[in-house]
């Protein structure tokens, strides 16, 4: 079992994560057919700008999104 002060600090740090997560934009896709396996079969990728998983017949994939910001004139 996990010291009290060990579980809130894995709470905190997803807290963090999940809110940079979401406060920085993402987009996710969906393809679903034979055009979602053209690469692999089975598969699952993971990386600081996207995450993914292929199934057969399904692949689906979430990345961050830059932003950007308009300069006043």
């Amino acid at each position: 079992m996990l010291p009290f002060s060990l579980i809130k600090m894995k709470k905190l740090v997803t807290l963090i994560a999940v809110t940079l997560f979401v406060v920085s934009g993402c987009s996710s896709t969906v393809t679903l057919g034979p055009q979602a396996n053209k690469d692999a079969v089975v598969g699952a990728t993971l990386s600081t700008t996207e995450a993914g998983v292929t199934l057969p017949l399904i692949k689906a994939t979430t990345g961050t999104v830059e932003s950007t910001t308009k300069k006043k004139k």
